[in-house]
């Protein structure tokens, strides 16, 4: 199927947010595959998913912030505990922009993504607990209850970012969520109706990503096979590991292609699995014989798909996400309602070569920044 750029007839339903985000794990093995089915649900399917790819090829507007009561209050501590991935740093840099801007001081720390370093940096920020915090985690929060526990009995507000499982409960520890469970399953959904509009129907298809993280990723996983299986036919998987990011998991992906020479599309995790893997199909033959999807959507992606050596991206909200963990900070400290603002899905857009405009910086919600700003009712 042909890019579609024009308006939907059906909206897009979404399931049960992460960057989006993980660091590093273990695994490479490959999932199970099989299953056909043509029936009046599986047409359904489909048509829900031309709809939704032609909803989201199209330029989507930033989410409306709703304007706070009173100004964001300035001269706080926000301290922000990040990953050593492409896009953890994207996303931590939106955060110290936004903060910033608010007159706050920033403590930016890295945890390697290791789950020691990890560790190490929330002891850090624990034996001196600053007004805010938005972490990325490497490990569930039951590795650091003490160091939660001593924040919050501090007064510490905290946000999670791409989290490891459900973490919002009821006088917890943590107030809110980016990229949680809601915004997971929106993504998820959105590459399986992707690669479903764009087979026109049943396709085969491999889901690569790291297991290590099926807090964050396993509603993306979900969502995609769910899609996939709906339409006709079950989605493969292939297990690999962040840590071999640009160095084992593009010769793990050629394998599997050839080990399943009928595959289609591969769908990305995260865009950092691009790295190394259109040199890799290239060396074994596989160039133009399988279209790629990603997540995360960055400025090197939007250049593949340009070029044509990738089909697809799904373009995050990823400097504005660190705003958006800004945003809920402001509201924990001040006492305003988040309502579903706690865990809503963010910003997404569908890229393909018909509606990729820039090539220079990865994709964000169209004037996003001066959204928030005028939310927070900066001068």
């Amino acid at each position: 199927m042909q890019p579609r750029l024009s308006t939907p007839v059906a909206a897009l339903a979404a399931g049960a947010l992460c960057l989006t985000l993980a660091s590093c794990g273990g695994g490479g093995s490959a999932g199970a595959e099989g299953g056909t089915a043509t029936s009046a649900e599986a047409k359904a399917v489909i048509a829900d998913a031309e709809a939704a790819y032609a909803k989201f090829t199209q330029r989507q507007p930033a989410p409306p912030v709703p304007t706070l009561p009173a100004p964001a209050p300035g001269g706080k501590r926000l301290a922000v505990v990040t990953c050593s991935i492409p896009v953890c740093v994207t996303l931590s840099d939106g955060a110290e922009e936004a903060a910033r801007k608010l007159g706050w001081t920033v403590t930016t720390l890295q945890s390697n993504s290791t789950p020691q370093g990890f560790v190490s940096v929330m002891n850090q920020v624990a034996a001196d607990p600053p007004d805010a915090l938005a972490y990325i985690p490497a490990v569930p929060d039951s590795s650091i209850r003490p160091q939660l526990a001593k924040l919050q009995a501090a007064g510490t507000k905290i946000t999670q970012i791409s989290p490891l499982a459900d973490v919002l409960t009821p006088n917890g520890p943590v107030g809110a969520v980016v990229f949680g469970q809601n915004d997971a399953a929106l993504t998820g959904t959105l590459m399986g109706q992707a690669v479903v509009a764009d087979a026109d129907g049943p396709v085969k298809s491999v889901f690569v990503w790291d297991p290590s993280f099926t807090g964050s990723w396993g509603p993306i996983k979900d969502a995609y096979q769910k899609v996939l299986k709906g339409a006709g036919r079950q989605a493969g998987v292939l297990e690999v590991s962040n840590a071999n990011i640009g160095k084992t998991v593009p010769g793990q992906i050629v394998s599997y292609l050839q080990a399943h020479p009928d595959t289609k599309y591969v769908a990305l995790a995260v865009v950092d699995y691009n790295a190394g893997l259109d040199a890799a199909l290239r060396a074994a033959g596989l160039s133009g014989k399988v279209k790629i999807l990603s997540r995360a959507a960055d400025a090197s992606s939007l250049k593949a798909i340009k070029a044509g050596t990738q089909w697809a991206s799904i373009g995050l909200e990823l400097a504005a996400a660190g705003y958006r963990a800004v945003d809920q900070l402001i509201r924990l400290m001040t006492g305003v309602p988040l309502g579903d603002r706690a865990d809503a899905p963010g910003w997404q857009q569908i890229y393909v070569k018909g509606n990729v405009t820039q090539t220079s910086a990865q994709p964000e919600p169209p004037g996003y920044a001066q959204t928030y700003y005028a939310a927070w009712r900066l001068g």
